[in-house]
Formats: structure tokens, C-alpha cells, sequence
């Protein structure tokens, strides 16, 4: 009956794929703010060697 309040291992290589899930996700997160707030000087700063290409 102790198997029941056994907590289960969790592998390293899970931990690894949902740590870059998270780093992905932030990452996603901020471009798309960035690029929502209209500020797409500052998002193509940051970017080595981007263009910017304005279509209005």
C-alpha cells in the first residue's frame, strides 16, 4: 500500500524538453508583443542584421 504515496521520477530528459518549451514560449511571447505594440524598431534591433521592411 506505500506505492500509493510514492511520488514518481520524472526524467531528466523531460525536464530538459519542458524547460526549452518554456524558453520557446517566452521567446514567442515577447516577438509577438513587440510586434504588437508597433514598436518594430526596437524588435529588429535586437536582431542582428534584420531589415526593416514597412508596408502601410
Amino acid at each position: 500500500m506505500d506505492d500509493r504515496n510514492d511520488i514518481p521520477e520524472i526524467s531528466s530528459a523531460w525536464n530538459a524538453s519542458l524547460l526549452a518549451l518554456v524558453i520557446f514560449l517566452a521567446a514567442i511571447l515577447y516577438v509577438f508583443g513587440t510586434a504588437m505594440s508597433g514598436d518594430t524598431g526596437q524588435l529588429t534591433a535586437s536582431v542582428a542584421g534584420a531589415d526593416l521592411i514597412e508596408a502601410r
